[in-house]
């Protein structure tokens, strides 16, 4: 019976564990994305009145630029210059 109390007890201490992760991933990735969308400017120069919302949404719409948006995020995280600009350099600007 101690065992199961032990469990049980264990289990509701992990589980808020596991969640309090969830929000500063959640930060990170937006920073990323944010970094990243910064970085392609640099290279799709987006009309004077397009929103980042919508820049954003004209670089997404390609499947291929999603992959190279994904790679150039996953080198952010580990901290890869090398393969961050290669992918960002490999991101096709969509017609403004």
């Amino acid at each position: 019976m101690k065992t199961v109390t032990f469990l049980c007890l264990l289990a509701t201490l992990a589980v808020p564990a596991a969640f309090a992760d969830s929000p500063m991933k959640s930060l990170q990735f937006e920073q990323q994305k944010q970094q990243v969308m910064k970085d392609v400017k640099k290279t799709c120069t987006p009309g004077k009145n397009m929103s980042d919302a919508d820049f954003s949404n004209k670089i997404l719409a390609s499947e291929e630029n999603k992959m190279h948006v994904r790679d150039a995020t996953i080198a952010l995280d580990r901290n890869n210059q090398k393969n961050y600009w290669n992918a960002i350099g490999q991101i096709q600007c969509p017609d403004m």
